[in-house]
This record gives C-alpha cells, structure tokens and sequence, in this order.
C-alpha cells in the first residue's frame, strides 16, 4: 500500500508541538506532509517571534518532507501583505475551507485513491462525507498513537508540556488548551496503508 500523505490545514499542531518543542516527531513520521499555505503564513509571518523564527527554519529546512500548497485565498493575501496593504481578518479561515474544497487542494489527493491523514487542532475543521481513504487525526490522538507504537514512550509528558510550557523561550501565555482529552480524535481511513515505525526514541 502507499505511504500516507499528511495535510496541515490548522496552524493549531505545528504550534503545540514547538510549544513542547517536539516539532522533530513530525520528521519520524516519515511521510510527504502538505501545509496550506495560509497556514504556513500565519506560522511564520511574524520573525521577531521566536516561534515564528522557529518554526520557519524547521519547514523551509525540512523540503522534502514539506510542501507548502497554494490557495487562491492565500495568494491574494501574501500579495496583500507584500505590498503593504491590509489583510482579510478571516483570510486563515477562508483558506482553509478553500483548501478543504476545491479540486486543486484536498480533493486532489482525494481523488487519486491515495490515503490521506488530515492533522488538525481547529473544532471548525470537518470533513463532510467522509471518503474510505482519509484519516481525521488531532495532534492529541498523534501523539496517544505514537506512543502505541513506540516512537515515543509516553505522550502524557509532551501534552504535559504542550499545556504547561517549560522548554527554553516558551512562555505562559504559550500553552495550549485541548478539547479532545484523554485520548484525541482518532478517525481511521476505511482503506488506508500500512506503516512500520523506525524504532523506539
């Protein structure tokens, strides 16, 4: 079977997992992961910020295994923002749900038959009529499954850490709140692909 492709459509993931700085679990996971570009604007439109700083070093210096994929709505507003001008307050949004929708974003991967696992933090991201082969995922129900499989030996101390920041340059008002405790959101694909994990950490 083929590897999956993992989809980004929510800023919320990539900013809990440096919060515990943890970004490097996604590399173990070794598959083509696909960030809407919206979303990788808003993760790195602000480099006087650590996280943002970050967080665009870890994406730009990890291409393979990202890719940032392009929206009409997140075009417009990187134009907007280059050349100065002011930003749809909901432009992320509006991305998102181009993304979600159209035949350039998930449907395009959808519709080649391949497994797909959509990586999302955000209560508003949902998938209406599900297809066999995607797989809804948060980053809670990530790590409870990595732990499953032993790329990580407990997940409790990174939501720990996620939820109650102590890694270097973190701060209080860094720490995530999560709607799916204990075990996150887990939907697996009807058809999906097999995966063998590298080995324990």
């Amino acid at each position: 079977m083929k590897r999956a492709t993992l989809i980004l459509p929510d800023a919320g993931p990539i900013n809990s997992l440096w919060v515990a700085d943890e970004l490097s679990l996604l590399l173990a996971l070794d598959m083509p992961i696909v960030v809407v570009d919206a979303v990788y604007d808003e993760l790195t439109s602000d480099l006087t910020y650590r996280k943002d700083r970050d967080v665009k070093a870890f994406l730009d210096g990890h291409q393979p295994p990202f890719r940032i994929a392009t929206t009409d709505i997140g075009q417009q507003e990187r134009g907007k923002r280059n050349a100065g001008r002011p930003l749809k307050k909901n432009a992320g949004e509006l991305a998102i749900v181009d993304f979600l929708s159209s035949e350039n974003g998930l449907r395009h991967y959808l519709q080649a038959g391949d497994p797909v696992v959509l990586l999302f933090e955000d209560a508003d991201v949902r998938v209406f009529n599900k297809p066999p082969h995607l797989h809804l995922l948060s980053t809670v129900g990530l790590l409870r499954g990595l732990e499953r499989v032993g790329i990580i030996r407990q997940a409790d101390p990174i939501i720990h850490a996620m939820t109650h920041p102590i890694a270097p340059g973190r701060r209080p008002a860094d720490a995530r709140i999560f709607t799916d405790l204990p075990e996150g959101i887990d939907e697996p694909a009807r058809i999906g692909s097999t995966w063998e994990p590298p080995g324990p950490r």
